[in-house]
């Protein structure tokens, strides 16, 4: 080999041996948890900007919104907060260390989404913000650093009362229902079942129910799944007047003789709310086809199917 190839083979080899050397001794870039602490101990969330809060907390195991009437939370977005942010990851080395990188990113306090996450011990106060990217920015709250999470924090989790209380007001299995009253302009009747079979009952009418009637199938569709995305104070006058004379009246028993009272106001022209139990502290919107459902016709429960 000539002295020539010879000494680019070692000079080759030399950077070979160079370059492997600093990829090893090149300090590895560290990942850690943005919310450091024992999830399985959370007691409390708070999330919160310069316009809203929300306050969830656990108890016995449950999640709720703490308000002045606590609400059952929206587990499905409790589990997409926890998997998406609570639980997510980032890269330690920072996005930005300048002096104005807290004004750059928008994660000043009045600017940013705050979430508060409170365990037994340890509490983490984070900020986040998005500036229209696919990933938001965070910094901690006692922190002027910025980092970057692989989540859309400020889009998918507003802390809006709505989008956090659980939507479902009503919910019974069939085979929970024992009887339901119903009462309105036109006619009081009462269904019962027992055992598979449904009767229904009014002052000129007692017969079986067929089990694939179109009308009873929608009340037990309706009892297994009352949703409201719109709650009010019955404070309101408006509100007041509905209730003086509700346009149907529910009452529904259960298996174990436990009686709950629907009552559906109408306060505008085919808009109504739903009353429970006489409380009027908190109304729920509901759709005319919900009280529709109640108010038929007793000659639509004879009929074996509907069209």
């Amino acid at each position: 080999m000539k002295i020539t190839k010879l000494i680019l083979v070692i000079l080759l080899s030399v950077l070979l041996l160079a370059y492997v050397v600093l990829r090893i001794a090149r300090p590895q870039e560290r990942i850690k948890k943005v919310f450091r602490l024992n999830l399985e101990k959370v007691e409390k969330i708070e999330i919160f900007d310069s316009e809203q809060e929300v306050e969830l907390i656990q108890e016995d195991g449950i999640w709720k919104v703490n308000t002045d009437l606590p609400w059952a939370a929206d587990l499905q977005r409790i589990n997409d907060l926890f998997e998406d942010v609570l639980k997510a990851e980032y890269f330690t080395t920072p996005v930005s260390e300048a002096k104005d990188a807290v004004e750059l990113y928008e994660l000043q306090d009045n600017k940013a989404l705050h979430i508060r996450v409170s365990g037994k011990s340890r509490q983490v106060h984070v900020l986040f913000s998005n500036l229209g990217n696919v990933w938001d920015y965070f910094r901690y709250a006692d922190d002027s650093q910025v980092y970057q999470i692989k989540s859309k924090v400020v889009q998918h989790f507003p802390p809006e009362l709505t989008s956090w209380r659980s939507p479902v007001i009503i919910h019974y299995w069939e085979e929970d229902l024992k009887q339901i009253r119903v009462k309105h302009e036109k006619n009081s009747y009462t269904l019962t079942q027992d055992g598979a079979s449904w009767t229904f009952k009014d002052a000129k009418n007692d017969f079986e129910v067929y089990t694939n009637n179109y009308a009873l199938v929608k009340i037990i569709s309706i009892l297994q799944n009352l949703r409201s995305y719109i709650f009010v104070s019955g404070e309101e006058e408006q509100y007041q007047k509905a209730f003086e004379n509700p346009k149907c009246t529910v009452w529904i028993t259960d298996v174990k003789g436990e009686v709950r009272k629907l009552d559906f106001g109408e306060f505008e022209h085919h808009r109504y709310m739903l009353r429970i139990d006489d409380d009027m502290t908190v109304l729920h919107q509901v759709e005319f086809d919900t009280v529709y459902r109640f108010t038929r016709n007793p000659e639509i429960f004879k009929m074996k199917s509907w069209i």
